[in-house]
């Protein structure tokens, strides 16, 4: 709880259901190294962190709209929710260094990081208003049309595409494929537009 609270310190976060979950320490060390990363690198209006029984075997979800815990008032509130039991079975993996941020080799090396990183690719859709999805389309579309390669079902979900190639991209810097850090690229400039434009003062 002492690593949880310090990292919703930190960030300004609400944290629900970390004492109750039975979540070992190097797994809430991976969640805060992720969410120290990120926030630093593609700062956005993220509410919270909770553990909660998920029902729809899924390991995490994005929630937006949420009423805050703590009563806060501010634009719509968007929360990165893990399932409870995948969260308990979660250990650190062999050869991984925790707290580091050193060893991002995929998802099964390093599920709790990998899965942190993929809802914070669907927050920064949300955070962007979603308008990242219409310029992704045209471009799985000429990747297509080039006969390149994309990610599985991606070209008929263009928000799933964006997911795939921010988590590569975060995963494999220098070594993620071209396609990815396009779309890497273009949801990160949509998510800060839309920053930008909320934040203008009225004329």
């Amino acid at each position: 709880m002492r690593i949880a609270r310090e990292m919703a310190v930190r960030h300004d976060l609400e944290i629900v259901g970390f004492d109750s979950a039975g979540v070992d320490e190097p797994t809430v060390r991976e969640i805060a190294v992720a969410v120290d990363e990120l926030l630093a690198k593609y700062p956005i209006p993220l509410r919270g962190i909770e553990i909660a029984e998920g029902g729809d075997g899924m390991p995490s979800r994005l929630v937006r709209d949420r009423v805050s815990g703590a009563g806060q008032s501010g634009p719509p509130a968007t929360w990165i929710v893990l399932d409870k039991a995948a969260v308990a079975n979660w250990g650190r993996p062999a050869g991984s260094i925790a707290g580091t941020g050193a060893d991002r080799r995929g998802d099964d090396e390093r599920p709790v990081y990998t899965t942190i990183v993929r809802e914070f690719g669907r927050a920064l859709d949300t955070a962007g208003n979603f308008r990242a999805r219409q310029e992704a389309q045209r471009t799985l579309i000429t990747e297509s049309l080039r006969g390149g390669g994309g990610f599985g079902g991606g070209l008929l979900d263009p928000g799933k595409a964006l997911v795939e190639g921010f988590t590569e991209v975060v995963l494999r810097g220098e070594r993620a494929g071209s396609l990815a850090t396009v779309l890497h690229g273009v949801l990160v400039k949509m998510a800060q537009v839309e920053s930008t434009d909320s934040t203008e003062p009225e004329s």
